[in-house]
């Protein structure tokens, strides 16, 4: 056997080596760490692990001896001949082959007996593994000996592969594309799931492909499908290893909190009472955490930033956490709220109403682009004494790569400017103006030009936006400084307008990324004195570089904290055999370092609000001391008191008082009341908070009465002064209401909302505003025919006189979701309704043009029409073949407040399935129709009610809408799924309006056709449909996309199926199509033939061959053709023909081809064939 060769430390850490002044801190916790977990894997091997082998085996001439375990374990043979013992050199085992030899100068005979004992490792392998054997039997009609051929396992099936007790389920896919446009492309997939047991202890869970899914998903849902976690899991019984995408969840202590979506390997292992885990990772994003106020009427979307305020982020799927006051909400179209991890924005659901009162608190991993981020982390739980003392410890390393940029690079200009940065990002900012390089000619062509100005008497030099300018001279890249920062406004991509100082927020620099490290260690002792008690000490300590590329203001880097508990749990307390209830005690001494940080936020979420912090000092040392209490004396009334004491700093000093009563039996009563008392000061400034909190519910049958109250009152004032300061504030909210509960099915609410606000106003509190309304909610599913719900909330804010004075204006807040299914008279009526509508702020949308392989885009750019260096939207024709840019939307900066309103029915009427008799019921047997109607509408109109009570009037109104879309669709049958004759009618019409960024567009669309379906004889049938067509578009004046499109089609299918493998086909068609958009109209007429022959092989495959020809004539040459008017066909002749090939070998092989080729307008002719195989297991 060859040496093993121990690996070097630049492998072992990876990117995690560090270069700078930490050298190999992280290597000694590694190793250290690495052979702790070896120690305890080995004494976590119990005989399980090995087996103890005998064989008996009588001596022969040839003085070989097989044995029959695998992997034995030198030394541990024990073999015995003649009763005796034999020592070492009296016999030899060859370990590699397996067989033993006794020595020459051994005593025996050729009848003695060879006994073998020894110890092997239990691995599930064989010793031999054959696919076919040769055995001897004795026949017993031959009475003779017999040799036959025994066939085994197929070494490569997939029980020989995977094991008998593994499922598995997968793809794998092969294939290739080839063209006469197109180079040859080779693709491969493979997607495998495996499931079951290795060995008797030995567990396996795997989710494997080689396919990349950059798509993150839609976050509108509960639970998330991550298409792209492919991961690795080995279970037993003493430990675990994941290797690829895991979530490290860990809470250690107090600030031992982690929570991360990883990507690398992950060990954890559990030996009686000892487990540990560490973890080698990608980090697929850092964590930041954002609090907001709620805006009245703007249910969102919220804009989610990252920690240096950057917009341009993606936040990780999944990774999020909502709180609203304090309370954690659901994601989902049915819960609280969605999220666009995509463009970082969250909205609310009308299940949950946002207002200016609204505390919105976000934990969201997300990532920038910026720097490969990796991660370290270990840690690890010991009891002892019968688990009365408990020992966790934690470490984690996480940091970004600075020598591994992402979507950008670094000069080394660049790097020095980093280095003399230090902390401060704004100090690593340069500037985002260059010269534009000249082109071929020597002309230099920039998209904006340099301007000077006067401002208050001051020079000032700005850009302008001009492409195409022989003065636009200047490349400009523009970074977000923060509301109103900066001095420029993004009017869409790449373009900005200047504004005045301070008036935008964005400047023409380029903030270069800031690497950092960030380390995080603690140790939590957990000790039970007596029963019921316990004591806790936690110590943490931590370390944050800002900038790895620089060594200045590195003296803040590490931070320390600890935190101190004692705990008696509610205990029975009996005084003379009178039992008193149960009494809890807790008392808490934490201590945080200024310069001290956590991987996440930790603690309550409102822990600030709690003790005023915002008075504070933010970044002072903070002491806290908590003494809470707790009495039980009945089983359903719970008395809680706590008392806290929390310094910030020599400054700040906040006493907190509190108090709570839980009294309450389900389906009868609750009584919940929360009283707090907040006193603090910091420095010259004093403060008073009262909080109350109350909730009261009475129960009386099916019926529940309910009353909700908050009340807040907080005094700010200098000390010695009796004015008021900003900060002040006082409100009441009080919300009762009635609800009935599951009768018949029948759930229904009311609730009445009220609350009044008063704010400073020249050192008192005057009123501020007062807001009314109601909510109410239905609910049936009483029976299986009707099933149905709906919920109305309907909030007004009314300000007082003095501050509409000041300009702020009332407004209403109206919520509405409802969504009801219908399935009447023996499924003869079918219907679905959907209304739903909001208040919030949308953006305009711009049209964004993304390059992607050739022939899988349905645009293709034609080039720099007007020579002004930019790609534009005219720029680009759509292309039924060969495109290389797809068109998404993205939201621009500016947002404007709308009301959303989403609505759609659809009905089914099928009189078929009426029974009866009588003349009217057969004929109106024969009749159905299907309805569906839907209509969506973002409008800023003032007058609210004339969205949500559908006043089609105010619809797509170019002054108020945003986006709006509307469509109808009405068919009638005759003989539906007749296979003899049938008859559909249908009236379609489709009206939309969209204020883009780059104008308002307004569609229109209508269809009215007629189709019949008959069978001419058994073998022969027809489909002919009549279908006329309007299609206009009004957009921008210089748009391409302009059309005012009317058409006529005539279309015939014949079907001949002789056998009833064969099918063949023929389709005439021929049309008249005009466009009255340009001034002379471009008329086009076309007529169409297309052959096809379908095969197929008895539910093993098929064949299909198409042959089509089209040709267009217009009456003009000279009008631009749009895409919609010719079908992406070419004026004159156009001739395809495909060729597509499907066939199962067996029932896990699956092939398929598909050739095409066209010459369209007397053209190259073109040339394609995509082919595949498939294996499913």
């Amino acid at each position: 056997m060859g040496q093993l060769k121990t690996p070097e430390p630049d492998i072992l850490l990876g990117s995690f080596k560090e270069k700078k002044k930490h050298g190999n801190f992280i290597l000694f916790p590694l190793i250290w760490f690495f052979f702790f977990a070896l120690t305890m894997s080995a004494l976590c091997q119990e005989t399980p692990n090995t087996l103890i082998s005998h064989d008996t085996i009588s001596v022969n001439i040839h003085n070989r001896y097989e044995l029959s375990a695998f992997h034995i374990i030198p030394g541990s043979e024990i073999v015995r001949v003649k009763d005796r013992i034999l020592v070492p050199g009296e016999f030899l085992i060859n370990y590699e082959e397996l067989y033993l030899r006794l020595s020459d100068t051994l005593s025996y005979s050729i009848y003695d007996t060879v006994f073998i004992s020894y110890r092997s490792l239990n691995i599930p392998l064989k010793k031999h593994y054959v696919k076919r054997e040769i055995i001897k039997r004795f026949d017993v009609e031959s009475r003779d000996t017999i040799t036959s051929v025994s066939r085994g396992r197929d070494l490569l099936s997939e029980q020989s592969i995977f094991g008998d007790d593994i499922e598995k389920n997968g793809t794998i896919i092969r294939g290739f594309t080839i063209g006469t446009n197109k180079d040859l492309a080779l693709q491969s997939g493979l997607r495998l799931q495996l499931s079951g047991n290795l060995s008797e202890e030995i567990e396996v869970v795997a989710a494997l492909t080689d396919e990349s899914t950059p798509i993150q998903p839609e976050g509108n849902t509960e639970s998330l499908d991550e298409l792209d976690k492919v991961f690795i899991q080995i279970r037993h019984k003493n430990a675990i290893g994941t290797f690829g995408d895991y979530e490290l969840n860990r809470k250690l202590g107090e600030f031992g909190k982690f929570n991360k979506k990883l990507q690398g390997l992950l060990g954890e292992f559990q030996f009686e009472n000892h487990s540990g885990f560490f973890s080698v990772a990608s980090a697929k994003g850092k964590f930041n955490t954002l609090n907001f106020n709620g805006q009245d009427g703007v249910q969102g979307p919220y804009i989610l930033y990252g920690i240096n305020n950057e917009k341009e982020i993606i936040v990780i799927a999944g990774s999020e956490k909502v709180f609203i006051d304090g309370e954690e909400m659901k994601r989902g179209e049915r819960n609280d709220y969605t999220i666009d991890y995509s463009n970082s924005q969250i909205t609310f659901t009308p299940n949950r109403l946002i207002t200016s009162a609204s505390r919105i608190s976000v934990d969201f991993e997300y990532t920038d682009k910026k720097y490969i981020r990796n991660l370290f982390s270990m840690g690890g739980e010991s009891n002892f004494f019968g688990n009365d003392l408990k020992i966790q410890y934690s470490f984690l390393r996480e940091g970004d790569d600075q020598d591994a940029p992402i979507d950008f690079s670094l000069s080394e200009e660049d790097k020095k400017r980093l280095e003399q940065a230090g902390d401060d990002i704004s100090k690593g900012a340069k500037s985002g103006v260059s010269m534009a390089e000249p082109d071929s000619l020597g002309k230099i062509k920039g998209t904006y030009e340099q301007k000077d100005t006067t401002i208050n008497g001051q020079n000032s030099t700005y850009y302008f936006f001009n492409p195409g300018s022989d003065s636009a001279k200047y490349i400009v890249t523009f970074s977000y400084v923060g509301l109103n920062k900066g001095s420029y406004d993004k009017e869409s991509l790449g373009r900005y307008l200047y504004v005045g100082e301070n008036n935008g927020d964005y400047l023409p620099i380029i903030f270069l990324p800031l690497p950092e490290l960030k380390q995080f260690a603690n140790l939590v002792i957990e000790y039970k004195p007596f029963k019921n008690s316990s004591l806790q000490i936690e110590l943490a300590g931590s370390s944050w570089d800002k900038n790895r590329f620089s060594t200045r203001d590195d003296n803040n880097n590490l931070g320390y904290a600890r935190n101190i508990q004692f705990s008696i749990s509610p205990s029975q307390i009996n005084v003379g055999g009178v039992e008193l209830g149960r009494f809890g005690l807790s008392l808490r001494e934490r201590f945080i370092e200024d310069r001290f940080t956590s991987i996440e936020r930790f603690g309550d979420v409102e822990f600030n609000r709690g003790y005023n912090i915002n008075l504070s000092d933010q970044d002072a040392s903070e002491s806290l001391r908590e003494i809470n209490l707790s009495y039980l004396p009945m089983s359903n009334l719970t008395i809680l008191s706590n008392y806290g004491n929390l310094t910030k700093g020599d400054k700040f000093n906040s006493n907190k008082y509190q108090t709570s009563i839980d009294f309450n039996s389900p389906k009868a009563y609750l009584l919940k009341y929360n009283f707090e008392y907040v006193k603090s000061d910091f420095g010259s400034l004093s403060s008073k908070w009262f909080r109350q909190k109350g909730r009261g519910e009475y129960w009386l049958w099916n019926l529940m009465t309910e009353i909700n109250f908050l009340a807040e009152d907080k005094k700010d004032l200098y000390n010695g002064g009796d004015s008021l300061i900003y900060g002040s504030l006082k409100y009441n909210e009080l919300n009762p209401g009635l609800r009935l509960v599951n009768l018949f099915g029948f759930t229904a609410g009311v609730k009445y909302i009220f609350r009044e606000d008063n704010i400073v106003d020249n050192g008192r509190l005057v009123k501020e505003s007062q807001s009314s309304g109601y909510e109410y909610d239905i609910e049936f599913a009483g029976m299986r025919e009707i099933t149905s719900t709906f919920k109305l909330t309907v909030r007004d804010k009314k300000y007082s006189q003095l501050f509409k004075e000041r300009g702020l204006l009332d407004n209403q807040s109206v919520l509405v979701r409802s969504q009801s299914k219908l399935q009447l008279f023996n499924n003869s009526v079918t219907g679905d309704i959907f209304y739903e509508t909001g208040t919030q702020k949308t953006a305009k949308l711009e049209r964004i043009f993304v390059p992607v392989p050739v022939g899988t885009g349905n645009y293709k750019y034609l080039g720099d029409l007007n020579g002004n260096g930019i790609a534009e939207e005219n720029e680009f024709e759509p292309t039924l073949f060969d495109g290389d840019y797809i068109v998404t939307t993205i939201p621009t900066d500016k947002l404007f407040p709308i009301i959303e309103l989403k609505g759609s029915t659809r009905w089914k009427v099928n009189l078929r399935n009426l029974s009866g008799s009588s003349f009217f019921e057969k004929v109106a047997s024969a009749l159905s129709t299907e309805t569906f109607f839907r209509i969506e509408e973002n409008s800023s109109e003032q007058d609210i009610k004339k969205i949500y009570l559908l006043d089609f009037a105010s619809f797509r109104n170019e002054k108020t809408t945003i986006r709006g879309n509307y469509l109808f669709q009405q068919d009638i049958f005759l003989f539906e799924n007749d296979q003899e004759l049938s008859f559909r009618l249908r009236y379609s019409q489709q009206k939309s309006m969209n204020q883009f960024a780059g104008g308002i567009e307004n569609g229109y669309g209508r269809e009215r056709s007629i189709r019949i379906r008959f069978r001419l004889v058994k073998e022969l049938s027809n489909q002919t449909e009549i279908i006329l067509l309007d299609d206009d578009l009004n957009a921008v004046v210089n748009s391409n996309r302009n059309r005012k499109i009317g058409s006529t089609t005539l279309l015939s299918d014949f079907s001949y199926r002789p056998l009833r493998n064969l099918e063949v086909g023929f389709v005439l068609k021929a049309g008249e199509s005009t466009d009255s958009f340009p001034l002379k109209p471009t008329s086009v007429t076309s007529n169409g033939q297309l052959l096809r022959l379908n095969l197929s092989f008895s539910a093993s495959g098929r064949l299909r061959l198409e042959v089509e020809r089209n040709e267009l004539v217009a009456n003009t040459s000279e009008n631009f053709l749009p895409y919609e008017l010719i079908g992406g066909n070419q004026i004159g002749k156009n001739y395809f023909w495909r060729l597509n090939y499907e066939y199962r070998f067996t029932t896990n092989l699956q092939t398929s081809a598909f050739y095409e080729g066209r010459q369209q307008g007397g053209g190259r002719v073109i040339h394609s064939l995509k082919a595949e195989a498939r294996a499913f297991f």
